[in-house]
């Protein structure tokens, strides 16, 4: 199905919604009470998930709840991320709840169908334009309608039932990974376990797309970092395939991907690329570590990565073994210490985890 929106109409969304505002939960009252109901508060991670509740011990408390699909928004913090409930939820003081008013038409569909409407409107909503019940009520969306009055509910229902969404399938049947034991692993440098490089640096504004053939990688977190699709530029020697990418700062600090195509860099971006043959299922391990530890010890616009990347910049790592014990390289290829990534146990950690035969 196609989308016409030139025909649309506008409505408020208080002729849509009705909007119930969360009171109280905190963790320690999650912790306290367990159960299987979902606690929203305004994280944008998770549908804004932060635990599961006793129902009875919401309804008890009088907290803000309802026990069918509903549309949750964050107040504050991620103010106007709006998340889909399958199951009802109860909603804390930083989050709402939205429940459509047309009974017959609260189902999962329309609400996914509205959810990416009222996400058009989230710029309006920053940490000093908080969201209030007057604010969010009266902002317009722009619907498919019958008429004027009258927004195409059936509309919105098919057109979502339309798209593409089987559910993934897996043949990963193992239901345990083989064990993290990170107490074990041993920290090496990155460069000295791939080659490290600056990025070609070029500014967007001197690329053209006449007759693409390179992707063009910047620090962004989605898309791979794939932000354009490019020509050849004269004098610059692409990346291969299967490096990867690593964002050296701004937002997206620590963004790492590995590049399914050759491919060109914006500024600011480095190249990782593999010693020794590996797999894609290890790259992504390392990168899964770089990013995480890129949280923890390196920040934008202050401590950013590009002092560090080719310097002292380390993650750990599980080291080969053998029935004796550590086994130890006379070359120190990878360390000072003689250690040897096991990059078969990183590979086949990744490919026992569920979905990972769909890469």
């Amino acid at each position: 199905m196609k989308l016409n929106i030139s025909d649309w109409k506008p409505f408020s969304a208080s002729d849509i919604f009705f909007l119930y505002n969360g009171i109280g939960i905190t963790k320690e009252e999650i912790e306290d009470n367990p159960g299987n109901f979902p606690a929203v508060q305004s994280g944008a991670d998770n549908n804004g998930c932060i635990g599961y509740i006793s129902k009875d011990y919401c309804k008890a408390m009088n907290y803000t709840y309802v026990e069918e699909p509903c549309l949750t928004v964050a107040r504050t913090g991620s103010a106007g991320f709006v998340a889909f409930q399958p199951h009802g939820c109860v909603v804390g003081d930083s989050a709402k709840i939205l429940l459509l008013k047309n009974t017959e038409y609260r189902k999962p569909a329309v609400y996914l169908f509205l959810r990416t409407i009222l996400m058009s409107n989230q710029y309006k909503y920053t940490y000093g334009r908080k969201v209030t019940e007057d604010k969010y009520l009266s902002d317009t969306l722009l619907l498919p309608s019958i008429d004027s009055i009258t927004p195409d509910w059936a509309f919105m229902e098919k057109y979502i039932l339309s798209l593409h969404h089987k559910p993934i399938k897996t043949a990963v049947t193992e239901q345990i990974p083989p064990e993290l034991n990170t107490k074990t692993w041993h920290e090496f440098f990155l460069h000295r376990i791939l080659v490290c490089s600056m990025g070609n640096g070029i500014d967007a504004v001197i690329t053209t797309s006449d007759e693409p053939k390179y992707n063009y990688v910047s620090r962004d977190s989605n898309g791979n970092g794939v932000v354009d699709f490019v020509d050849e530029i004269e004098g610059e020697k692409p990346f291969p395939a299967g490096a990867m990418s690593l964002a050296l700062g701004g937002s997206f600090l620590g963004s790492c991907f590995i590049q399914k195509r050759p491919f060109y860099t914006a500024q600011n971006v480095a190249v990782l690329q593999e010693k020794v043959p590996l797999s894609v299922h290890t790259k992504l391990f390392i990168a899964t570590l770089i990013r995480n530890e890129c949280k923890i010890k390196y920040q934008a616009f202050g401590r950013e990565l590009n002092a560090h990347f080719r310097k002292d910049f380390t993650i750990k790592l599980p080291v080969k073994r053998d029935a004796d014990g550590i086994l130890f390289d006379e070359t120190h290829e990878f360390s000072d210490d003689g250690y040897i990534p096991d990059w078969e146990w990183m590979d086949s950690y990744m490919r026992s985890l569920p979905y990972s035969d769909r890469l």
